[in-house]
């Protein structure tokens, strides 16, 4: 049986002889595990349909022991990404987030898609502040999943807040001097306004800020997203 997949390559490794296993992630499917049978040679068709990043149409076969691909059709290779090594880890991060990542229906699975393919292209192809778009696509998985962070008011009490303001890591969400509790951590006004800017605006609109209050806000979406959803991010390179 022949399947159709619309598909990025979140990771992969070497199998035997020149096989290649490979996570994709799908528009249709979600996250599938096929294989490229020889495509680590040389002069393999598909070489470059194995890489990290490559989106395309991929056609899917069904093997003994694993799907196999059989075809594809390259829409973009995101080449870009190893030509800056920040921009590369930062991509490699996105595609972490949604390593770890759990579906329960298509659309949460389809927002998720859309938000990482329209997030890696700008971060390839324009010029964008460092940590931008994989802190706006952190912030887009807590919305997706209804859980978005961003609020005006105390998520508590629902009062406004007038001076300092705290993320309760218990709930992930913010909350005011009178509501916080020990599993609470204050805020900076640098990071709350960052937090408010980057879930207001597209990702062709995102801001310039101090990279400094970029680390300090990327470390509070981490931890804010192991409390979420229990699994740790390594973020190998940024972190």
């Amino acid at each position: 049986m022949s399947l159709n997949l619309k598909a990025i390559v979140i990771r992969g490794n070497n199998a035997k002889e020149k096989d290649k296993n490979i996570l994709l992630f799908s528009l249709e499917q979600g996250k599938v595990w096929v294989t490229f049978k020889g495509v680590r040679g040389d002069k393999a068709k598909m070489k470059y349909a194995k890489e990290q990043f490559c989106f395309g149409d991929y056609i899917i076969e069904e093997g003994k022991i694993n799907n196999v691909v059989t075809g594809v059709d390259i829409i973009e290779d995101f080449n870009e990404l190893a030509k800056d090594i920040d921009k590369y880890f930062e991509g490699n991060a996105m595609l972490e987030v949604v390593q770890k990542l759990d579906f329960e229906g298509a659309k949460e699975r389809y927002e998720v898609f859309m938000s990482l393919i329209n997030g890696l292209k700008i971060l390839a192809f324009h010029k964008v502040t460092h940590l931008a778009v994989l802190l706006k696509f952190m912030l887009n998985i807590f919305e997706i999943y209804g859980m978005k962070l961003y609020s005006d008011k105390c998520s508590c009490c629902g009062g406004e807040f007038h001076d300092n303001i705290y993320i309760n890591h218990q709930v992930g969400e913010l909350v005011c001097s009178s509501c916080k509790t020990f599993q609470s951590e204050l805020i900076n006004k640098g990071e709350f306004n960052l937090i408010r800017l980057l879930s207001s605006l597209p990702y062709e609109k995102l801001p310039n800020f101090p990279e400094e209050v970029g680390q300090k806000t990327l470390k509070l979406l981490v931890k804010n997203f192991y409390n979420r959803f229990s699994e740790n991010l390594k973020f190998v390179g940024i972190l």
